[in-house]
């Protein structure tokens, strides 16, 4: 994965329970580079999934629960980081739509080596599906991206998780 999701991982930990916190987390997590996260580096996956169970531990909160969060938090992110890709969507639905035929190709221009997760959506019924799928386990993040579009464009429809994998490599959300 690349550094720049890393390095945004440790701003969601200051935010969330502070740099001291954010410190223990890293310690805990017992990494090969001590936590010292370049943003144009790659790192295994691996090492988020350590990260989190770390914070999890500290914190005693749940640590799909924190994947969520981080997700909501990534998404703000992206706001700031992809200004003007955000943008170019005046809804959720709209952006949600192009995550794949757009915001991910961008992704492979900026960044050759990377290998995003397939996100493809669709409308059904009197609603809008979003599957994702990836070898990595960051459904809950995805979770949490979901909802934090959902939020930035004012969409107050419900997101719902359908039938969860429990793996984490591939998910259903119902936006109804």
């Amino acid at each position: 994965m690349k550094g720049i999701i890393y390095s945004e991982l440790v701003g969601f930990l200051d935010v969330k329970g502070g740099p001291s916190f954010t410190e223990q987390v890293l310690d805990q997590a017992e990494l090969p580079h001590g936590g010292a996260f370049s943003r144009v580096s790659r790192y295994p996956w691996e090492q988020a999934v350590q990260v989190v169970t770390s914070a999890s531990k500290i914190s005693g909160l749940d640590a799909n629960d924190l994947c969520e969060e981080f997700g909501w938090f990534l998404f703000d992110r992206f706001t700031v980081l992809y200004t003007e890709i955000v943008e170019r969507y005046p809804t959720a639905e709209g952006m949600l739509g192009h995550v794949e035929s757009h915001i991910h190709e961008e992704v492979k221009v900026l960044y050759p080596d990377s290998v995003p997760p397939q996100v493809s959506s669709w409308k059904e019924d009197e609603g809008f599906v979003v599957e994702y799928k990836s070898h990595r386990p960051f459904a809950h993040i995805a979770y949490g991206l979901v909802q934090g579009c959902m939020k930035h464009f004012g969409d107050t429809r419900t997101v719902e998780w359908v039938n969860p994998d429990p793996s984490g490599t591939t998910a259903h959300f119902r936006i109804h």
